[in-house]
């Protein structure tokens, strides 16, 4: 579903550009929701799924109603979705071989399609459904909205605006140091690896799955 590489709107370099998008959408579920109306626009941070385990062709979330986003959002309007995954700071004095300026490396995808508009609550139900089943599924014992307390559901619903995203475009990046040679890769590795923070093991994990030539 990605475009051409003339079509894109996500800067991606060819080098650069994620070979299955629709995994980085599914790792890194928690996304900023974009939508401009008239000479505003507006942005907010939610987890946002496809709809079904064996669909990219839709995806859902919710956001509380009283968020000034979701009072504007309507049936047909267009949106952009981006899932930005692990990021991460890159020193020049860790290179060795290929001497350059530091840089920043990252995974990041972006969705663009159009809004539906879901306000029944069966129909929201059904999107939190989902959501509790991605997110609990690995859990041993896997929470269940049968599981809320009485009624707070019910009380929820009011609450929320659902939405259904219809997918147009999927694009991802992957910028890894994808144009340094294999020796200077290792050696960012390990550095990263030094690090406490959870971006920084991530990107090294990546970076070492990359093919060594």
């Amino acid at each position: 579903m990605s475009s051409p590489a003339a079509a894109r709107t996500m800067y991606a370099p060819s080098h650069f550009a994620a070979a299955d998008p629709v995994a980085i959408v599914r790792k890194y579920p928690f996304a900023h929701l974009i939508t401009a109306t008239g000479e505003e626009t507006y942005a907010t941070p939610t987890p946002i799924f496809f709809e079904t385990d064996d669909t990219v062709t839709t995806l859902v979330g919710h956001m509380t109603r009283i968020n000034p986003q979701a009072q504007t959002l309507q049936t047909g309007q267009k949106v952009l979705a981006v899932f930005p995954g692990p990021h991460t700071y890159i020193s020049a004095s860790w290179y060795k071989s290929l001497l350059t300026v530091p840089t920043w490396d990252y995974v990041s995808a972006q969705i663009r399609g159009r809004l539906e508009i879901i306000d029944d609550d069966e129909g929201q139900i059904k999107v939190l459904r989902r959501v509790a089943q991605v997110l609990e599924r690995d859990n041993e014992h896997p929470w269940t909205l049968e599981q809320a307390p009485p009624g707070k559901v019910q009380q929820l619903l009011p609450r929320i605006r659902s939405f259904r995203i219809t997918v147009e475009r999927i694009e991802g990046v992957t910028k890894l140091n994808q144009s340094h040679p294999p020796s200077d890769r290792m050696l960012i590795i390990q550095q990263l690896l030094a690090r406490q923070d959870s971006d920084s093991r991530e990107i090294a994990r990546l970076m070492a799955h990359l093919p060594s030539t």
